[in-house]
């Protein structure tokens, strides 16, 4: 079960010694995270205010009393507003009125934002990400768990892909194949518009997929992921529709050395920068560093691309319960790439991966 009053107290904690006496979510992956409530934001305001001490409110139009109270959880008061009202008129008696800091969600509509401020007179507004990222960075057991298991889904459903790859098929075809096993085996939804590139439309490495049909001899990409419980999978695997050529099969390599460089440099204490290097490295060495044009890995979580971004500059150290990507490519503009991309978590025992599709180069 999610300890959703602990999740808040360790925010408040961190609120304290930042000296932020609010922090106000709107509908986003950082309310479902302290609440459980999920929902969509629109033109009814919906707040979440978190006070540095004591019990966080709910404020919500009246439609959505039913949703929250079926929660069945006592971490925070609810209030609710109806049709006609002004739910700043909550908001105004909860706030102390004189100077300080309060966090907002940078996911809050900005008519609502505007809206929300009135009640926080003489406050000066800062992000509310940088107070959420501290504690959302750091995996529980459960949550290493349920990527764990986002991971093992998705690879199945790269195993089924194989059954159907083919010449004729078409990227759009199979970014709905997709679409459909992810479902299948238990996705929410997808957690992000399938990648699918074949033949030169792989050098793009977020093409946009298309009408395109896979030919004999096309290098294949497929990147996608799903929703598991609210959590996202993210995988990418390149297969050759065919025999490959050698020097496919040379920057294939060159590839699969830089994901295995990244996962062997990951290690408590270790800097985001000097994970993104060791994979940059190996693809250096076979002498294709210039066509490795994106950052190795980013964060993952209940978003898809969340803290912490494996890239150089990035001198965030490691900490077990860190989980993230690693993603390294090749891409020579108007031939072809090649991207192998795994999910990995820092456990106590060191990394693991949570994709164990191969990666080896399958020539189908």
């Amino acid at each position: 079960m999610v300890g959703y009053i602990a999740r808040i107290k360790k925010i408040q904690a961190i609120m304290r010694e930042q000296s932020t006496e609010y922090l106000v979510l709107a509908p986003s992956s950082n309310l479902f995270y302290l609440t459980g409530l999920k929902t969509v934001a629109d033109e009814r305001l919906q707040a979440f205010l978190v006070p540095a001490e004591g019990k966080p409110v709910m404020i919500l139009p009246e439609m959505y009393r039913e949703v929250a109270e079926n929660l069945g959880q006592n971490s925070f008061e609810l209030l609710t507003w109806a049709d006609g009202s002004d739910p700043v008129d909550l908001l105004l008696p909860l706030i102390n009125k004189h100077s300080a800091i309060a966090a907002i969600d940078e996911r809050m509509w900005a008519g609502h934002f505007l809206s929300v401020r009135k009640a926080f007179t003489g406050y000066e507004f800062i992000g509310a990400s940088a107070l959420m990222r501290q504690v959302r960075m750091i995996k529980d057991q459960n949550e290493m768990n349920l990527l764990e298991k986002a991971g093992g889904l998705t690879d199945k459903v790269m195993g089924e892909v194989l059954m159907v790859i083919q010449p004729g098929i078409s990227e759009k075809e199979l970014a709905f194949f997709v679409e459909s096993k992810l479902k299948e085996y238990g996705a929410e939804e997808i957690s992000f518009k399938p990648i699918i590139a074949s033949g030169p439309n792989t050098s793009s490495p977020h093409h946009n997929t298309g009408e395109r049909k896979l030919m004999l001899g096309d290098l294949v990409v497929l990147d996608f992921g799903g929703l598991f419980q609210g959590y996202c999978s993210d995988m990418t695997r390149t297969f050759s529709l065919g025999k490959a050529s050698e020097d496919v099969k040379k920057i294939y390599n060159a590839v699969r050395e830089g994901n295995e460089a990244g996962f062997q440099a990951v290690q408590e204490g270790i800097s985001c920068e000097k994970v993104d290097e060791a994979a940059r490295k190996a693809i250096s060495r076979a002498g294709y560093g210039q066509h490795f044009v994106h950052r190795t890995g980013h964060g993952i979580g209940l978003d898809i691309h969340e803290d912490p971004f494996i890239v150089l500059g990035n001198q965030e150290t490691l900490k077990t319960g860190m989980t993230f990507s690693i993603e390294p490519g090749i891409y020579l503009p108007g031939q072809y790439g090649v991207r192998i991309e795994d999910i990995v978590g820092l456990s106590e025992k060191g990394p693991v991966r949570f994709n164990n599709f191969s990666r080896e180069l399958i020539e189908v």
